[in-house]
Formats: C-alpha cells, structure tokens, sequence
C-alpha cells in the first residue's frame, strides 16, 4: 500500500494482544457500536503512515470487554501477540453513506473550530463519548479545550472549509 492510499483509509480500532492459543485477538474497537467494526471484512493494519498490510477478517465475537477476532494468517498464539498495539483502518470505500448533517469524527479532526463571531479557537485534535453527549478536544493556545458536541453547541460544520462553528454558553 502506498502512501497516497493512506488519505482513502479510516482509523478504526487497534489490535490489543493475543486472547487463547489460536491466534484469536482482543480489538478496541473506535465504531459508534463495538460490533460495527465486524461488518468490515476488509482491514488495513498498520501505524499512521505506514508502511501498512492488507488482512482479511475470518471471525470475531463481541464479549463483555471489547471484540475477539481472528485474521486471515493469525494462527497461533505468538503471531496473534506480535500484533499487539497494531492500529486498524478501513478503506474509506467500505464506509456507509451518512445523511445530511452527519460526520465521520475522523473527517472532524484537523478541522479548525470557530466562534459565532469569527474568533478562532483551535483545531480539532480527537473527539470522545462521556454518555451525555460527544465532546470535540481542540487545541487551544496550547492548551485543551473541550467543548461539548451539542446542537446548541455546534452551530455548523463545514466539510469543505474545514470549519466548525459553536456558540460557547456560559461557562465554557
């Protein structure tokens, strides 16, 4: 895989360590339900960057912490354990079409975050789930600024221009 291909590909989860003796793998999955990551057969392993290798999901299972799964290759349990730390990314291609108004948070980040006003406040750096709501992690002067991912929060997102727009409330 060459370096260009590396825009077309999504960061997905990453490979934790052996589970058993069979080459089965625990996975940290980064999909909105843990088990979306097992509707992609095919994977692309590697750190940002690469270099990267193409892999074919045979199985995987859901448990109470995280995914089991098993690779085309992975046959034992040292194979399995060698790609501990290993980052998971999917060809964008195999990704669904989302409905007007709706992101990948892969796509977010980088993206520079501004106020009503026209006040720059950062760049998006990683965004996560805290049950109430998303927060987006943006780098402010330096420092972390977190803001929450509301509608009354986001105003718009510009795909485009690589903008986000928020009111801040009070307090924030």
């Amino acid at each position: 895989m060459t370096e260009s291909e590396h825009i077309d590909l999504i960061f997905v989860g990453r490979l934790l360590g052996s589970h058993g003796v069979r080459g089965e793998i625990k996975v940290n999955s980064l999909t909105e339900q843990k088990e979306d990551l097992l509707d992609y057969p095919n994977w692309v392993l590697g750190a940002e960057g690469g270099p990267y290798k193409n892999c074919t999901l045979v199985s995987g299972r859901s448990n109470a912490k995280g995914l089991i799964v098993r690779l085309a290759g992975v046959d034992d349990r040292e194979a399995a354990q060698a790609l501990s730390g290993t980052d998971i990314w999917i060809p964008r291609s195999q990704l669904q079409e989302l409905d007007e108004g709706q992101y990948y948070w892969n796509d977010l980040i980088g993206m520079m975050v501004v106020t009503e006003s026209d006040e720059e406040l950062g760049k998006i750096q990683y965004l996560f789930e805290t049950g109430a709501n998303d927060v987006i992690s943006i780098d402010f002067q330096g420092e972390e600024r977190l803001i929450p991912y509301t509608d009354e929060v986001v105003l718009s997102v510009d795909v485009a221009s690589k903008i986000v727009v928020v009111r801040l409330l009070p307090g924030m």
